[in-house]
């Protein structure tokens, strides 16, 4: 029996503005990828309200398409947050949804990336994001809280403070990846931010660390990825808990690591063309506890893509907690935060998802009321 003709119907595609007629696919083949989405959040909590919107846009430059070397890849990002969310009325100290951010209209990221000796070491330099490669598990599995994003005891840059920085990614053996980055200190939000590394006083942070990935199942489908880091960050750090009355040290650098696993167990694992499976992750992170506001983290989730036959969809549930030596209410430290987190992920197209989701804090910030908290994610791929 001949294979059934792919579905070319608009509704069936994987961009909300379609095929461009035909564009989309020659710029890409010609080392142009544009890709564009918006996000909105909604959620309520304490009886209060509140809606964020988020747009991204991003330019790929790949310089072999474009006829000019070998393993270039120009990245650009520009972002737009408008609205609030919740979390001036939950006070988490990783914020409630890993979108939340002031309103502003900025370049996020703006890097060039090269790799050489067929793909086993790459060198990236630019403004960007350290989660990249420091802070979110390779298959973060889908949740909103930003506490399942970035190490939240780790100073590295990351949405929406990206910084200015140079990466290094070295991979001897195909299971072992190496890492090593220095980045800007303390980036700040909105418009270019391509000069705040140089500022006086700003300082630095270095990073680094290794990735070890293992494969199994008939045709090795199946797997995880185990990767540990450490970071020390220059500056002027106060001390969190002196003693009452007593003046407070003052340091040079703050340091900590972090160590996370991810695991993918899938359905059939001998299909590679099927992704419904579990994904199972785990995380620890400290930093050291007399100059860091969050010294302690833990923190461990389970995702299961595929419902019924329903394949595209997720839903998953996770939770962490934190120690906080400078509690957000004011109040004296140290103090413990739990969050705990549950979402359905509805992909109703390729490129439309509603995710609902519901969140539960025990002394959120350390000092704050505990709080439900219950919304949707709506995101469309432009």
């Amino acid at each position: 029996m001949p294979a059934s003709a792919p579905d070319r119907r608009w509704i069936a595609g994987e961009h909300l503005t379609g095929a461009w007629g035909g564009a989309r696919r020659a710029l890409a083949d010609r080392g142009v990828a544009i890709d564009a989405s918006y996000t909105s959040d909604a959620f309520t909590a304490h009886g209060r309200a509140a809606v964020l919107g988020h747009v991204d846009a991003a330019v790929t430059l790949d310089s072999h398409d474009l006829g000019l070397w070998d393993g270039g890849t120009l990245y650009v990002l520009a972002q737009n947050s408008h609205g609030h969310g919740i979390n001036n009325t939950v006070w988490s100290e990783p914020s409630v949804t890993n979108l939340e951010a002031a309103p502003t209209t900025q370049l996020t990221e703006l890097f060039l990336e090269q790799a050489a000796l067929e793909d086993r070491l790459r060198i990236r330099i630019g403004k960007q994001d350290a989660s990249r490669d420091f802070g979110t598990p390779r298959l973060a599995g889908g949740f909103l809280d930003a506490g399942f994003g970035m190490v939240p005891t780790a100073p590295l840059p990351s949405f929406p403070r990206t910084g200015l920085g140079a990466i290094v990614l070295a991979r001897p053996v195909a299971w072992l990846t190496g890492k090593l980055a220095i980045y800007e200190g303390r980036p700040l939000t909105g418009g270019l931010g391509l000069g705040t590394a140089f500022e006086p006083g700003g300082g630095y942070t270095l990073v680094g660390g290794a990735a070890a990935t293992h494969r199994l199942g008939p045709v090795g489908h199946d797997g995880g990825t185990t990767s540990a880091g450490v970071w020390r960050q220059s500056g002027d750090f106060t001390e969190v808990d002196a003693v009452p009355g007593a003046e407070p040290r003052r340091f040079a650098h703050d340091l900590g690591w972090f160590v996370q696993h991810d695991e993918q167990i899938y359905l059939h694992p001998d299909d590679r063309g099927d992704p419904r499976g579990l994904t199972v992750i785990v995380r620890a992170s400290w930093a050291e506890p007399d100059r860091s506001r969050v010294t302690r983290h833990a923190g461990g989730s389970v995702a299961w893509r595929g419902i019924g036959p329903r394949r595209d969809d997720t839903a998953g549930i996770g939770g962490g907690y934190l120690r906080i030596a400078q509690p957000l209410g004011g109040s004296p430290g140290p103090k413990d935060e739990w969050f705990a987190e549950a979402f359905y992920a509805l992909r109703l197209t390729g490129f439309l998802t509603l995710q609902p989701d519901v969140q539960a804090f025990r002394h959120p910030g350390g000092d704050h009321s505990d709080a439900l908290v219950a919304g949707i994610r709506v995101q469309a791929t432009l």
